[in-house]
């Protein structure tokens, strides 16, 4: 037993590890710094990139009405016009989900074709029609140009039609 208690008392024992801890707990502080600033930046990537999905998809809602209203300028009811109608530009602010889009719709003759007469008793027309539909954020309608905040998404839809 004397043996064990002169072990305990040695002086001078531990003082080469004095300060090890906190050099240990330091090190493992930076560790979990690092991780918690990737996590921010995954976190925020993750935000824009939802944002971006969100506005293409309304973007793309902008430019499928658009077409439908020119679509419905090219082929009126009951109507015997068989013409492009002008170029047109839509704009949808003020509709719910699509506040801050508008729609570009041009539409021009792709041929007639003469050997064919449709029911209306005219040649037989194509038509390509495009829609361009764009949609952003409020900063774009504020002209903030140098605005980090504004995000803008595009797209673009293309119809073939035929006279009925």
């Amino acid at each position: 037993m004397p043996l064990l208690k002169a072990n305990l008392i040695q002086p001078g024992r531990f003082s080469t590890q004095r300060g090890s801890a906190l050099m240990l707990a330091l090190f493992v502080l930076t560790v979990l710094l690092m991780l918690g600033a990737a996590l921010m930046r995954t976190l925020s990537s993750s935000s824009e990139t939802i944002a971006q999905e969100v506005l293409g998809t309304r973007a793309l809602a902008a430019a499928n009405s658009g077409m439908q209203a020119h679509l419905v300028q090219l082929f009126p009811h009951n109507l015997a016009q068989d013409s492009c109608p002008a170029d047109a530009t839509y704009n949808f602010d003020g509709i719910s989900g699509l506040d801050h889009c508008s729609a570009v719709v041009t539409c021009s003759l792709l041929f007639p074709d003469t050997s064919n007469t449709n029911r209306k008793g005219f040649d037989v027309a194509y038509f390509s029609l495009t829609s361009t539909g764009n949609c952003g954020t409020a900063a774009i309608n504020e002209m903030q140009a140098d605005s980090k905040n504004i995000v803008l998404s595009s797209r673009t839809i293309q119809v073939e039609a035929r006279t009925p």
